[in-house]
């Protein structure tokens, strides 16, 4: 048995990451608009709801939406922009 054999190195070529800063907080929520976000994983749908039980509950003064994301592995734009244009913060969910 003298065959050679060639293969391919499975590593690949990882992308570069260029780093971002997060948002600014705000520095209060009364009278805000919160997008609670479901981006699809599991249990992301129910941990929302729940947020948003706790925010009806301990937070009534903040209005909250559940949306859910469009597909977890691509960029939503159009639920971007919706956040951008009605909603002051958005809180993502993936989950447990």
């Amino acid at each position: 048995m003298s065959e050679r054999v060639t293969v391919l190195s499975p590593l690949g070529f990882p992308p570069k990451v260029r780093p971002k800063a997060l948002s600014p907080g705000l520095e209060r929520l009364d009278g805000k608009k919160v997008f609670l976000v479901d981006v699809g994983f599991e249990n992301s749908d129910n941990f929302m709801v729940q947020l948003e039980r706790w925010f009806a509950d301990h937070r009534p003064e903040t209005a909250t939406e559940v949306v859910r994301w469009h597909d977890q592995h691509q960029p939503d734009p159009e639920l971007c922009t919706r956040i951008k244009a009605e909603g002051d913060a958005a809180i993502l969910g993936v989950g447990l």
